[in-house]
């Protein structure tokens, strides 16, 4: 077999291993979308009409507070997503894009 046959047969090797893990990935970050975890895929936001903001608590977990809440208590309040990469806030029904990473 010539040497370049060989490379394209392990890179096709190769290739179907990086498939079935990326694969994988997709299914566990939905699994921690769906427990509420913050998967890193946005910018936190920062509503623009009032003074709720979003944070990110040790856990993983997504949680807001009042800009100017020194405890930064958890409102329990979440932005609702609209559409891809457009958020309502909870308080004023402010319109915010995020930035996606």
């Amino acid at each position: 077999m010539s040497r370049e046959r060989e490379r394209r047969k392990d890179f096709r090797k190769g290739n179907g291993s990086i498939m079935s893990l990326a694969r994988e990935l997709v299914r566990v970050k939905k699994q921690a979308e769906d427990l509420g975890l913050f998967t890193n895929d946005r910018e936190l936001l920062k509503c623009t009409g009032c003074d709720l903001v979003e944070d990110v608590a040790f856990d993983g977990s997504l949680t807001t507070y009042r800009k100017n809440d020194d405890c930064m208590t958890d409102t329990g309040l979440r932005f609702e997503e609209i559409r891809n990469g457009e958020f309502r806030c909870p308080v004023c029904g402010t319109l915010l894009k995020a930035v996606i990473l």
